[in-house]
């Protein structure tokens, strides 16, 4: 009784634990979910994300050209160019990830390669985040409603990235579950951490602002931590739509997949080969 009372309470121990591990557990098939598209032959699929990482990473130099004499190494401040370096790695390792399954023997139900999840990992970080810098942008920090001129760098950087992503999105098959978007929420509570740490280090932008002396000058004007109450309601907002963001993902990759047929069972797919039989 006591040996069955040890086991009961260690598997109460381990259920918390297991399902945080869950959350971010990546389930990839391996090769097929990696080097295939729905609508594409795999080798064409392989050249297609061959191309969008190269226009990603042309994009990221252009963008570090027209910036970074601006701002010196805080360039690497904004959440904007976090998100756009992240994009650009992530597309690189992703590309790898696609040529090695390819080049894999198929099989079913594979374990994907270490360094794949981890690829995989941070395109459920960039699918989302890439939507949300677009919203940020353009209702707080330029809006839409009355913007002012921007480089075509910063026109890449804040909208036509994410509708490259989006493509990609669907003529990918790789997976999607709502609780991926964890890899988002702790990329987001990440950069917040870093808005209190460069706010208590006085660390500045690099440039003037109004208002603050050069060291004091908040990242943003909205995220400005002396003054907590709009910043915390700037933050409770990001959230929010991060959370509708990923509701919508959610619906995208269910479009796609029932755009593809991924979505019927196996029953249905043997009653249709069977009624054309």
């Amino acid at each position: 009784h006591e040996q069955c009372r040890d086991k009961k309470s260690e598997a109460h121990l381990r259920k918390p634990f297991g399902m945080c591990c869950n959350l971010f557990k990546i389930d990839v098939q391996w090769p097929q979910d990696v080097s295939t598209s729905p609508w594409l032959p795999s080798w064409m699929y392989v050249l297609l994300v061959g191309l969008v990482t190269t226009l990603f990473l042309a994009f990221q130099i252009v963008h570090l050209m027209d910036f970074f004499p601006r701002y010196g190494w805080f360039y690497f401040v904004f959440l904007t160019n976090w998100a756009l370096v992240l994009e650009s790695v992530t597309l690189l390792l992703l590309w790898v990830s696609t040529i090695w399954a390819y080049g894999s023997a198929p099989g079913e139900g594979q374990k994907a390669p270490l360094f794949v999840r981890y690829a995989v990992s941070l395109w459920y970080i960039i699918q989302p985040m890439s939507l949300v810098v677009v919203i940020l942008y353009w209702t707080v920090v330029n809006q839409f409603w009355d913007p002012y001129a921007i480089e075509f760098s910063s026109i890449w950087a804040h909208l036509l990235n994410w509708m490259v992503l989006i493509a990609h999105l669907f003529l990918s098959n790789l997976p999607w579950s709502f609780k991926n978007g964890i890899w988002a929420l702790m990329f987001c509570l990440v950069f917040v951490i870093w808005t209190i740490i460069h706010y208590f280090l006085e660390i500045g932008i690099g440039v003037p602002c109004d208002g603050y002396e050069l060291e004091k000058c908040p990242i943003y004007s909205s995220v400005d931590w002396n003054k907590p109450g709009q910043t915390i309601g700037i933050g409770l907002g990001s959230l929010v739509a991060l959370l509708v963001v990923l509701g919508l993902y959610t619906g995208l990759f269910r479009c796609r997949d029932a755009c593809a047929g991924r979505g019927r069972t196996t029953t249905e797919n043997d009653v249709e080969a069977a009624a054309q039989s």
